[in-house]
């Protein structure tokens, strides 16, 4: 029966962990017909026959199936026929099948999915032409857009790149000189379009495209490198160690000392047994202290954390996942977590504080390969680190009067007309803003940003959001998450439609009041005349087909010196910190969701 077997060409391909014996597809073979309901005699069943140098195995029988559109009560069943068919070439399988799936028993026994990287230097080689690719994001923001699909004669020449480092790709489908073929690298299935065959050949295709995977290298498509490519785990090069271990204290910071956090931390004292909750300031003491980048170095099992000579914690490199196994940090010694629902010390859910980081990896590890790093709990390659960084660095704007800022917003009097000497937000009215001939802060309550600009003079007119932050110089992201992620929030306003400039109006016609509720004589309205003749010229520029939109994070915290100096030393071979690492994704995902909004995203910093 089995000379009747039509397949095509389309397989899942694997390394092999384990010899595969007869008596193990024996057993795989018997396994496959008990999980499935009442199946029949075999139509066929070959156990590691040979063809060529390729070996191969197969199986087929009927069995019932529930349709899908009935419910489980009705107990009513379809017969069904099933096929699978294993491929052995090398160290590497492949498997057909239809109606039939391996046991995952056997594959965690015996194999892994072909390295990401070669199943994407296999198919997206240098004459590829993508025609259809599925992409995701690698932002953690529930802001952007998280998924999506696009489809051209050729992707190369219409589709945008200036997004394209902030995805990864899930699926493609490309047309080469041989065919089309489809690959979804993180399941390892590689598939080339045409009609179904006899067995002969689909073990041949297989056997062309097991040898393309062997001796896969890089990918030698240039469309493809332009997106962050995600990476199997389990795929990790050998000759690639993880090097530098970094806890993720911008989002530490961010859950504990926001405005209105959704957890705390607390402490049990050891003489009554009570639970007591850390106030604000001990909390910021203790992620001060927390900032260093820990080396990493081999162990067995288990990577080792250092601090100077000694081991402070280890690291588990799982399929899935790296695993935080422990910390030995004093400052976190007796401190656990708990939600800001429960009672103090009444949370069940309780736990300490490094379960917690482990639990929502908040962690980086970098490696290596500075191409690589493993960022809430995914591991990513970007080429783009190593290119200089030019496209990165051309969204970096310096201002020299940011050097002199010495605070956000400064201090609030009733009698205030205008925001401080030297803080952020007057330098941005005075200085970065100059051109902005209508001009409104939109600071606290429902703000779209600190302030809303339009230039209406401008050939493109233009639409400006700022979003403006104070702090100390720093290559880290600790002063982006906040206006990162209120950025991307914001980012549909772009629009100004009507409906919200009409509600907006109501709190822009009145004076600036401080967060600490002090209301000052400081009119909202900075520059552009009445609210109605805002509301007029917000509706031309509305209606202009080529404004040009675009989001500003104006900070004193960051130096375009201080990052143009770290990209060079990087092309020399130089390790990246772990805080830059998290800062360049972070901006990476800004500027790319930003364009994906057809805005363009800029940083205003010091020079």
């Amino acid at each position: 029966m089995i000379e009747h077997l039509r397949v095509g060409a389309s397989a899942y391909f694997y390394r092999r962990k384990k010899r595969l014996s007869a008596a193990v597809i024996g057993r795989l073979f018997r396994d496959v017909r008990d999980g499935a309901r009442k199946p029949k005699n075999d139509l066929f069943r070959t156990v590691r026959e040979s063809q060529e140098h390729n070996t191969y195995s197969a199986i087929s029988f009927s069995y019932e199936r529930a349709p899908g559109f009935l419910a489980r009560e009705a107990a009513q069943y379809d017969r069904v026929h099933g096929f699978l068919m294993l491929v052995e070439r090398g160290d590497y399988v492949a498997i057909f099948k239809s109606g039939l799936d391996l046991p995952p028993t056997f594959v965690k026994e015996y194999l892994n999915s072909a390295n990401p990287s070669s199943v994407e230097a296999a198919v997206a080689t240098a004459d590829a032409i993508f025609e259809r690719v599925q992409v995701k994001s690698t932002s953690m923001s529930k802001q952007g857009v998280r998924k999506k699909t696009l489809e051209a004669a050729d992707l190369s020449n219409a589709m945008p790149m200036a997004s394209a480092s902030g995805f990864f790709t899930q699926t493609y489908n490309v047309k080469r000189n041989d065919g089309h073929y489809s690959a979804t690298p993180s399941t390892a299935r590689i598939a080339q379009r045409g009609d179904k065959t006899e067995r002969a050949i689909a073990i041949g295709w297989a056997a062309v495209v097991i040898d393309q995977l062997a001796d896969a290298g890089d990918t030698a498509s240039l469309f493809i490198r332009n997106f962050a490519r995600r990476m199997n785990l389990a795929n990790l090069p050998r000759e690639t160690a993880p090097i530098l271990f970094a806890l993720d204290i911008p989002q530490l910071t961010e859950l504990l000392l926001a405005e209105n956090p959704e957890l705390r931390l607390v402490k049990k004292d050891q003489e009554s047994g009570t639970y007591q909750k850390m106030d604000a300031a001990a909390i910021q003491a203790l992620l001060d202290g927390l900032e260093d980048a820990y080396i990493v170095s081999p162990g067995r099992p288990d990577y080792r954390i250092k601090k100077g000579t000694r081991t402070i914690g280890t690291l588990r490199f799982n399929k899935g996942r790296i695993a935080l196994r422990n910390l030995d940090i004093a400052a976190f010694q007796d401190i656990e977590v708990e939600t800001e629902c429960a009672d103090v010390g009444e949370d069940p859910e309780r736990k300490p504080i490094i379960r917690y980081v482990d639990r929502e990896n908040l962690f980086t590890v970098l490696f290596s390969d500075p191409a690589l790093a493993y960022i809430d709990g995914e591991l990513f390659r970007n080429e783009a680190m190593l290119d200089g960084g030019d496209n990165f660095l051309r969204h970096l704007i310096p201002v020299a009067e940011l050097a002199n800022a010495t605070s956000e917003k400064g201090d609030f009097a009733t009698d205030s007309t205008a925001f401080s000497e030297s803080s952020v937000f007057r330098i941005l009215v005075d200085t970065i803003a100059h051109q902005d001939d209508i001009l409104v802060c939109d600071d606290l309550g429902d703000e779209w940003a600190d302030f809303i600009g339009l230039n209406t003079q401008s050939r493109p007119p233009s639409i400006n959001f700022y979003h403006g932050k104070h702090g100390n110089v720093s290559l880290g992201a600790s002063d982006f998450h906040v206006a990162v992620s209120q950025a991307q929030k914001n980012l549909g306003r772009l629009e100004l439609r009507a409906a919200d400039i009409e509600q907006k109006s109501i709190s822009w016609s009145q004076t600036y009041e401080s967060g600490s509720g002090v209301k000052t004589q400081i009119t909202k309205v900075v520059r552009g005349g009445s609210i109605t003749a805002i509301q007029s010229r917000i509706g031309e520029i509305r209606a202009a087909p080529d404004a040009a939109r675009r989001v500003y994070i104006v900070t004193s915290s960051l130096s375009k010196a201080a990052v143009e100096q770290t990209f060079a030393t990087l092309a020399t071979g130089t390790k990246p910190k772990p805080y830059f690492v998290q800062l360049y994704w972070l901006l990476t995902g800004y500027y790319s969701q930003c364009a994906d909004m057809g805005a363009v995203g800029f940083v205003i910093c010091r020079p």
